[in-house]
């Protein structure tokens, strides 16, 4: 199976979120301008307010967004406001934070301003990745009609507009922005974070079948051996 020797399985959250920040600090405590992209949803939390307690350089790392729903930090679906309540409430205020949204009507209107950004960001030491029940990663949806051009190593921009399909996953949150596999390419390494037993089967099945059949499928074959899997047996 695909990645499976990189799969590192835990029965309890806080072992889980001890070996991530190891693995963090280890890819992270140096002194040299450097970025990390980091998602949202429920997986990540414990893991972003532990790293974000390390004495790090956090004044030389630069914070960006995997991706992120098309409305303001004061919305519950904003990822940059979970990002600054976890990772960013202790010591790691100090890193410079790039956010996606803009004051554009939509992402795809801000696409040349945003890409430019994440441009200029350092190369990224560390992406953290979640999946979705439906097999998204980042904000790439299959049935989006973006979806080729986004998850594409060679995707001409590093971030792109994005309109997702209605669905349980996405609810009312459709317009999106994302890394495109161009920028999923830059990455010296990255977290996959899974969390129960269901989704633990789900990636298995995602990993034995070819790339294209899945977004984090594409995702895994764009990192490779970059690609480190920490999976909680449990729901946490």
């Amino acid at each position: 199976m695909t990645n499976a020797r990189k799969m590192s399985l835990f029965d309890r959250n806080d072992e889980m979120t001890a070996a991530m920040v190891n693995e963090a600090r280890r890819l992270l405590d140096i002194r040299q301008p450097q970025s990390v992209l980091l998602s949202g949803g429920n997986s990540p939390c414990d893991f972003y307010r532990a790293l974000g307690q390390e004495n790090l350089a956090w004044a030389k790392i630069d914070l960006a967004l995997v991706d992120e729903r098309w409305v303001d930090e004061d919305d519950d679906g904003s990822n940059a406001a979970l990002i600054r309540r976890t990772l960013m409430a202790n010591g790691a205020n100090e890193a410079r934070f790039t956010v996606m949204k803009t004051d554009a009507a939509t992402p795809h209107l801000a696409e040349a301003e945003v890409d430019s950004l994440y441009r200029a960001l350092p190369q990224p030491s560390l992406s953290i990745l979640g999946m979705g029940p439906d097999t998204h990663t980042a904000s790439w949806f299959a049935a989006a009609p973006e979806y080729e051009a986004v998850s594409c190593a060679n995707a001409t921009q590093m971030v792109a507009g994005l309109s997702a399909p209605r669905s349980k996953v996405t609810g009312n949150y459709l317009q999106r922005m994302t890394i495109t596999g161009a920028m999923l390419k830059l990455c010296r390494e990255a977290f996959l974070i899974i969390k129960g037993s269901d989704k633990i089967t789900l990636l298995e099945d995602c990993l034995s079948s070819p790339a294209k059949s899945s977004p984090i499928s594409r995702a895994a074959e764009i990192l490779g051996p970059r690609l480190k899997i920490f999976a909680l047996r449990g729901e946490g």
